[in-house]
């Protein structure tokens, strides 16, 4: 079990916790995390109080330039810390003394208490993030009111409910997205392309069926096309104002062939969903996950970058089978791997591409990568430890860190 870096450890004090049959610690919303906290006492020792915290909150946090807000500090940038906090629930149990008592002698021993408390079914799913993150611990303190306490702690996750057959009629909705480009001031035939997928709402190992239609009329030669699968976190600060920041993690990335001027090409891209949490925009206020497809148009001899988006609904239970047309079932057993007639038989290779590009022998090789907001010019940093007071439940924890892409590339 994790200790808090701020609080004496000690080596006469041993602590565990074990949640009753979920060795994981994995939990859905609306679940009862319940366990047995075990304390060893090599010798005798003095508490005020045993107490055990249960605790579900999100956190935001982030150093940027906050610009004054009147004339005369209006070019006075000066760095400040932003931050938000949003709980869920809490709860406190005293197994020894209270929070007020006379210190009380605990004889040396092994000592097991038991824990139970609900989640709510509202609560959002565990998330971890560069600036920001949602987070539920189980805490031990053991306190005394004349020294440091001896505190343990130790995380759980939990995965929010998410059914798509809920909004069956949106989620069948296809989306879709069209461009319309001319070069040279206007001067030659547009460049039209259109994007799809067949409906919005999709599960984890469901299939995203992606498809481009690129109309050249023009004579400048289309150099690439990337189709990026992500996710987009936002960020929410409370204190000092409210602002918000933006985080991407590209879930998939594939770079189609060129296409040349005065051609007519069609494409389709089949993304499997990989495990991953579901969108949640109402959950919470701080934090909220939204994903979509990324059709990225990069014309040869322009620095133009054209960008089409497919705003896409990832839930944790998906539409009844029943609404797919057999040939969607067909390639989503192929992207797993499976043959699409057998589902018990796997396949050697990938499903081709229904319509190869014009250009095949200049095709790239897909890439997958995330990226963040770092690479920007005055955009927020992470704050250092010694900028931000860590709250007690979020001690012992590590956020990850997403690699960088260059929007240059």
């Amino acid at each position: 079990m994790g200790r808090d870096k701020k609080n004496k450890t000690s080596k006469h004090i041993k602590c565990d916790v074990q949640f009753d049959d979920n060795p994981q610690g994995v939990f859905r919303a609306g679940d009862t995390v319940s366990g047995t906290v075990e304390i060893q006492l090599d010798k005798p020792k003095k508490f005020r109080g045993i107490a055990l915290r249960i605790n579900g909150f999100a956190a935001t946090s982030w150093n940027a330039k906050l610009t004054g807000t009147d004339a005369k500090n209006a070019k006075n940038n000066k760095k400040t810390h932003f931050n938000g906090r949003e709980d869920y629930f809490g709860s406190i149990t005293y197994f020894v003394g209270s929070d007020v008592g006379n210190p009380l002698e605990v004889l040396a021993g092994v000592y097991r208490y038991t824990f139970a408390c609900e989640i709510p079914a509202n609560a959002p799913s565990s998330k971890e993030g560069k600036y920001g993150h949602i987070r539920y611990v189980v805490k031990l303190s053991l306190e005394r009111p004349w020294k440091y306490d001896h505190v343990f702690q130790m995380p759980f996750i939990v995965k929010s409910h998410a059914d798509l057959s809920l909004a069956q009629e949106r989620m069948l909705k296809p989306a879709r997205a069209e461009l319309v480009q001319s070069f040279y001031f206007g001067l030659t035939d547009p460049l039209i392309v259109t994007a799809g997928t067949p409906r919005t709402g999709y599960a984890p190992g469901e299939v995203i069926e992606v498809s481009i239609h690129v109309n050249n009329q023009s004579n400048v030669d289309v150099r690439s096309i990337t189709v990026k699968f992500q996710r987009i976190d936002t960020f929410l600060s409370q204190v000092p104002i409210v602002k918000q920041y933006y985080e991407h993690t590209v879930m998939e990335e594939r770079t189609i062939g060129r296409v040349a001027g005065r051609n007519d090409a069609v494409f389709e891209e089949n993304i499997l969903i990989g495990s991953t949490v579901p969108t949640d925009d109402e959950r919470c206020k701080i934090i909220m996950t939204r994903y979509e497809v990324e059709i990225m148009v990069r014309p040869i001899r322009s620095r133009k970058k054209l960008l089409l988006t497919l705003p896409i609904v990832i839930g944790t239970v998906g539409l009844p089978k029943t609404l797919y047309p057999m040939e969607m079932l067909s390639k989503e057993r192929a992207a797993l791997g499976m043959d699409p007639t057998n589902p018990g038989i796997l396949t050697g290779s990938p499903i081709p591409s229904e319509s190869p590009p014009p250009y095949p022998d200049d095709a790239q090789p897909s890439t997958s990568r995330a990226f963040s907001a770092d690479s920007l010019t005055d955009g927020p940093t992470a704050p250092s430890s010694d900028d931000v007071k860590e709250h007690e439940f979020e001690k012992g924890s590590e956020p990850y860190t997403p690699r960088d892409f260059d929007e240059n590339d």
